[in-house]
């Protein structure tokens, strides 16, 4: 993907609209997925990405780890966010 400095992240926060960390940060952008453009708060409705300091609870299996994301992010039913295998 590229060096460390490269702009990996950089581009991500842009995509996820976390812009807030840098002040007077200004971009300009169109941003199109599946050569439709992707309008402003829509990313979160496409993808997610976790920063690189997130912490993930280590006792938690991966199962319930996106569990616990769903219930935070989504306002699914409980019965939607478990999945039983």
């Amino acid at each position: 993907m590229g060096a460390s400095g490269s702009g990996k992240t950089s581009l991500l926060n842009i995509l996820g609209e976390r812009l807030d960390v840098s002040a007077g940060c200004k971009v300009t952008k169109e941003v199109r997925a599946n050569n439709v453009p992707v309008l402003k708060g829509d990313f979160g409705k496409l993808g997610a990405f976790v920063m690189q300091d997130d912490i993930l609870i280590e006792t938690m299996t991966p199962l319930e780890s996106f569990c616990f994301a769903a219930r935070l992010r989504t306002n699914l039913s409980e019965e939607r966010v478990t999945l039983k295998a």
